[in-house]
């Protein structure tokens, strides 16, 4: 969060708020579960995208192998296919 602060200038409050009220893992399964069902990603993927910072993401942290025990196959799939 702090390089995508100063990198991109993009403070991700609503992120912030949400890993303060869930934790990090519950916080990316309910980003990536709203992504399922609406089919758009969030406003800090599409941030982070247009900064060309697409390793800052949520997604990109799930799709590391010291992370990928705590989410579900489906879970894995959709974070690698946003990535592309």
């Amino acid at each position: 969060m702090r390089r995508a602060k100063k990198e991109c200038r993009y403070n991700p409050t609503r992120f912030i708020q949400m890993l303060a009220q869930y934790g990090a893992v519950e916080t990316a399964k309910k980003l990536i579960a709203d992504a399922l069902l609406t089919g758009k990603t969030s406003d800090g993927f599409t941030t982070l995208l247009l900064c060309g910072r697409l390793d800052l993401t949520m997604e990109d942290s799930v799709c590391k192998p010291e992370y990928q025990s705590l989410f579900s196959p489906e879970e894995i799939e959709y974070c690698k296919k946003v990535l592309g």
